[in-house]
């Protein structure tokens, strides 16, 4: 038995007491190979800390068998071939509606099970899964499964938010959940104190504020509240939008399930009008905030054109690497073009060669994304001021530079991007 071969006793009696439920995980997944999911019982074992699934001394079996079920499938999927190079990344749809306000119900609630194409879709509804019910984020799992890291503070971090902070804290909208065995008198109180938390911004967690909103607008919906709930949406969505720190990697939160960021419990209201329609404005908002700080993504790039070329070209190419920020959003077009030019040809020449190496790596790429064709015309006048502006005032170093290096490198980067 593959149990028998594991080194942590502790481990091997808990795995032992769930075969049944490892039997229909791995009846489900429909992965007839033995050999694999041995090594995934072993990569188990491997990431397996006790403490992790404690909370106050108290190991929590209903945490555990969650995250062993959502670990081998991710294990066994990944193993079949099913994610595109990541963990929970999936093939894009050939044709892909990314106007929110367009967005029908069905697709909303798509969005709320972190559904973005066919290939998602069907991989969720395989295992009747939202991404949110997978408790760790995309990125951490794929630490945890293709990179062998096993971060435990990220992790205990990410399980705390998802799993044991509402067990410890139990906010106000978490003791709504469980209205039907409330009274009336502590029913009522609740929701005077949800109210009273949105109208006062006093929530912390952006968790928070959306399941409150949920609740009420649940409530609201099927006659147990009798207050405008409305006038309290633009009150949330500027809290929420105000303590939601906005993530390099995630540009737009309707590429994304919301319950990601909202713990691991799905929202009462959604499939409402009304909740469906402060969500798409909350997307928009989130939206216009990772824009807001295209200004400070823009002087940092400038910054390492002089101090870090090749950390520059990190961020702006595909790599498989966490520096690239930037590989599939068109910010170089956000930099004026003759502040670019001009740092381009002063910067020293190890610099320079990375930061032409970066645009060369960001131009070839040809995938969902076409960064050539969306920054085409600023990159053409950044070589037009090279030509026009600097070369004829610059001194002979420079102007060899500029004819030797710079411009071939261009005129190649720009010969390559069109085949």
């Amino acid at each position: 038995m593959i149990y028998n071969e594991l080194d942590n006793f502790e481990l091997k009696e808990k795995l032992i007491a769930t075969i049944p439920h490892i039997a229909e995980i791995f009846n489900r997944i429909g992965y007839k190979n033995l050999r694999a999911f041995k090594q995934s019982i072993f990569d188990f074992e491997r990431f397996y800390i006790k403490d992790t699934f404690e909370w106050k001394g108290d190991f929590d079996q209903e945490i555990f068998e969650k995250i062993l079920k959502y670990f081998l499938i991710l294990s066994l999927e990944n193993k079949k071939g099913r994610f595109q190079n990541e963990i929970l990344k999936f093939k894009e749809d050939e044709e892909k509606n990314n106007k929110i306000e367009e967005k029908d119900k069905n697709e909303i609630l798509k969005i709320f099970r972190g559904i973005d194409s066919k290939d998602s879709e069907e991989f969720m509804n395989k295992y009747g899964l939202s991404l949110s019910d997978f408790i760790f984020s995309p990125e951490v799992w794929n630490e945890i499964i293709n990179l062998n890291i096993v971060d435990k503070n990220k992790i205990d971090l990410e399980l705390y938010e998802a799993h044991f902070r509402l067990k410890e804290e139990k906010p106000t909208w978490f003791k709504l959940m469980g209205f039907w065995d409330l009274s009336d008198l502590e029913f009522d109180d609740l929701i005077k104190k949800a109210k009273e938390e949105i109208e006062s911004n006093r929530l912390k967690h952006p968790t928070d504020v959306l399941h409150t909103i949920s609740m009420l607008i649940y409530f609201k919906e099927n006659k147990l509240i009798f207050f405008r709930v409305d006038k309290l949406l633009p009150v949330a969505k500027a809290h929420w939008i105000n303590i939601f720190e906005i993530q390099e990697r995630i540009r737009e939160i309707n590429d994304f399930s919301f319950t990601e960021y909202s713990g691991s419990y799905g929202f009462f209201a959604k499939g409402i009008e009304e909740f469906d329609k402060f969500i798409r404005e909350i997307m928009e908002s989130y939206k216009d905030k990772y824009k807001a700080k295209n200004i400070k993504r823009v002087q940092e790039l400038l910054m390492l054109m002089e101090t870090n070329g090749w950390l520059f070209a990190q961020r702006i190419s595909l790599t498989n690497r966490e520096e690239n920020f930037y590989y599939d959003l068109p910010i170089l077009k956000e930099i004026n073009s003759e502040e670019f030019a001009r740092k381009l040809c002063n910067t020293n020449i190890h610099h320079c060669n990375s930061i032409l190496y970066g645009l060369s790596t960001r131009y070839k790429i040809k995938a969902s994304f076409d960064m050539y064709k969306e920054e085409k015309d600023w990159f053409d006048n950044v070589e037009d001021i090279i030509r026009t502006k600097i070369f004829p005032i610059a001194n002979k170093i420079l102007r060899a530079k500029i004819t030797l290096r710079i411009l071939p490198e261009i005129s190649k980067i720009k010969k390559d991007a069109i085949r």
